[in-house]
């Protein structure tokens, strides 16, 4: 998905990280941009971290950012 393509259907306070816009899958209804789990572990790898070092990135980085508003992120 195209970021660009979705700009105005996002929250202004809709959260966007850095270098990760390939995870995003979409939006939800509350205009919050949907990340996919699989896709932000191959970010973090194509990044040089392991597979491990990714998912721990991610478990204690960026999941907690989150405290279940702004974002979204869809486990596949």
């Amino acid at each position: 998905m195209n970021i660009d393509d979705c700009k105005e259907y996002l929250d202004e306070h809709a959260i966007r990280f850095d270098d990760c816009d390939v995870a995003i899958i979409g939006y939800d209804q509350n205009g919050y941009i949907v990340y996919s789990y699989d896709k932000l572990v191959a970010v973090f790898i194509l990044q040089g971290m392991t597979n491990d070092e990714a998912v721990e990135w991610i478990e204690y980085n960026v999941l907690p950012t989150n405290a279940g508003q702004c974002f979204t992120i869809v486990y596949s």
